[in-house]
């Protein structure tokens, strides 16, 4: 059944999804090339309810939401009971089941698998390394990040990027590094299937939207704060854990962010033409 399983790299992490549908198993090793591992830091079993391809692209992503969450020795208990499941992270295995309400959310439980790890395999760097809604792209050996919710053009800025190496264009990862902070790609994509398994320096943040022309203005510390955070994957996870600590410890790490990277905020028209309008702010 190894053989057979969607061996997956998270940023610093590597787990293993083990499925009962070899066919849906097969579909996700393909979904999810180039983000492959050999040795996996934890072995799930997956049951879920028959689902097909196109319902996995429409699972949820909720950010900030923290869902009901029950934890009892090595038992936890999500929604109510819609996904419910077993961790023993000695042994490096979890098994968990989906309801068939409670699969919605298999993406958020993805983001939970990888705070679990960097909380309990990496303790040191897992406050330096979150996961965020954004859309991340490597250009001349530098990394940017355009952050927004639903509909501000995440999709559309990967799209005019293809020039350059596209991180992703829903969920990446920006980490802070003794050099400073990286931004990296994940398996977690939007509409652009493109994208590649890489990490790069971040040179700067863009909190975007569409808009009638190209125009990059400055913004407080505090509105960049206030609108970054809302793009903050929750790190929640299947431990025990104290949830306002937890929501202080994302805090901390905008407020880091603000400190260390440059940020602005970037209006756009759906042409190449803002990439200019970067590199006369940046430099290049």
């Amino acid at each position: 059944m190894e053989d057979e399983a969607c061996k997956l790299q998270i940023g610093d992490v590597c787990i293993s999804l083990r499925f009962k549908d070899t066919a849906f198993s097969s579909y996700l090793r393909e979904y999810f090339k180039g983000y492959t591992c050999k040795e996996p830091e934890l072995i799930i079993d997956m049951n879920i309810e028959e689902v097909s391809d196109k319902e996995f692209g429409g699972f949820e992503c909720d950010l900030l939401s923290l869902h009901p969450k029950a934890v009892k020795g090595n038992s936890f208990n999500l929604l109510s009971g819609e996904v419910t499941g077993t961790l023993n992270l000695k042994e490096k295995r979890c098994t968990v089941y989906f309801s068939r309400k409670g699969i919605r959310i298999f993406k958020q439980f993805m983001f939970m698998v990888y705070y679990t790890l960097m909380k309990h395999n990496h303790p040191a760097e897992s406050k330096n390394s979150f996961l965020v809604h954004a859309c991340g792209v490597s250009k001349d050996g530098y990394g940017y990040a355009f952050v927004g919710p639903s509909e501000s053009g995440k999709s559309t800025i990967a799209r005019l990027s293809s020039d350059y190496t596209v991180l992703n264009d829903e969920i990446i990862i920006i980490k802070k590094e003794r050099e400073g902070y990286i931004v990296r790609s994940t398996p977690f994509r939007g509409d652009f299937l493109e994208n590649r398994n890489r990490s790069a320096p971040l040179k700067a943040i863009f909190i975007i939207n569409h808009g009638k022309k190209n125009i990059i203005r400055g913004i407080s510390k505090g509105e960049f704060i206030s609108q970054f955070l809302k793009e903050v994957v929750c790190p929640d996870s299947l431990l025990p854990e104290n949830r306002g600590e937890m929501l202080l410890e994302m805090l901390d790490f905008c407020a880091d962010v603000a400190r260390n990277v440059p940020f602005y905020e970037l209006r756009f028209i759906p042409d190449k033409s803002f990439w200019s309008c970067i590199d006369e702010i940046v430099g290049v």
